[in-house]
């Protein structure tokens, strides 16, 4: 996309307009195999449902069960009821939605222990939250690339709240499809390193639940680090250079060494990819 394009336009948000007098039949529909349905998806990827034409479903009790529906396939999403359409364009416009800051808006229960929902076999929602076990922000940054990238066509919606190992700044991702924000937050945690709460959700076709919520546990810092500050190592520069660790979790990564020359560099992850024992294969003279 052009540069200056970029600079004038952004996504705001995802609304559908939902017919109240028919949606029930059209998200039960049956469609044949490898078809999906169309209102389903609609419904999942939005941020704000418009529930439509509610005059023609006069019974109270038959919309709120509708709306039930709706929060089943989407947790997060918004629902408005309408007739005609008619809403004050206040209430479609500068929803801002793709900002970080939105994020930070989920109610406090959005997680329950009964918080996953499920319309049918293809389309789910799953969560997760985790206290006490920050994430190493390499890990899960490349965790989430991958699935950004390798499952992008599976998720709808996704969104996150995460307590990093050495950031008091809260990390913020949302995202559509392969459209993806994240980023640290300015506002800090105000909760002490073991009381923080990771959490997050992703709503999508196919899903595997047990992947997900294992691929973000793996990304939890819980094991005590190799090597204490003060002890020599060899650090991945390119090729392997000897050095000191001078700090443990220093802006999110497992060490910041010292190398010989008095340069400092990051090791992001405790393996020996990154940081080993001096006297490897290759090692430093």
């Amino acid at each position: 996309m052009d540069d200056d394009i970029q600079s004038k336009y952004r996504l705001d948000s995802v609304i559908t307009v939902v017919d109240a007098k028919h949606i029930m039949e059209r998200l039960n529909e049956e469609k044949p195999e490898g078809v999906e349905n169309e209102s389903v998806e609609q419904i999942a990827f939005a941020d704000k449902v418009l529930l439509n034409k509610i005059d023609l479903v006069p019974d109270d009790a038959e919309l709120k069960k509708i709306e039930a529906e709706i929060k089943k396939l989407n947790p997060t999403v918004s629902v408005t009821r309408t007739q005609h359409s008619k809403l004050d364009p206040k209430e479609l416009l500068n929803i801002q939605a793709f900002e970080l800051d939105r994020v930070l808006e989920f109610e406090p229960d959005f997680l329950d222990e009964d918080g996953e929902h499920m319309h049918d076999d293809r389309v789910t929602s799953v969560g997760c939250k985790v206290k006490g076990d920050p994430v190493n922000v390499n890990l899960m940054q490349r965790w989430i690339q991958r699935l950004v990238t390798e499952d992008g066509a599976n998720l709808y919606r996704y969104k996150g709240v995460l307590a990093v190992k050495g950031m008091d700044q809260k990390f913020v991702f949302q995202g559509v499809g392969m459209i993806f924000s994240g980023g640290f937050d300015e506002r800090k945690w105000t909760e002490p390193e073991a009381e923080r709460e990771s959490r997050f959700i992703f709503i999508g076709k196919n899903l595997n639940h047990e992947f997900l919520r294992d691929g973000f546990m793996a990304c939890r810092v819980s094991d005590t680090l190799r090597f204490k500050v003060g002890d020599k190592v060899e650090a991945n520069v390119g090729s392997f250079m000897k050095g000191t660790v001078v700090k443990h979790w220093d802006e999110g990564n497992a060490y910041r060494i010292e190398l010989e020359d008095n340069v400092n560099v990051w090791a992001p992850i405790d393996i020996d990819a990154y940081v080993r024992v001096p006297g490897g294969p290759g090692s430093a003279a």
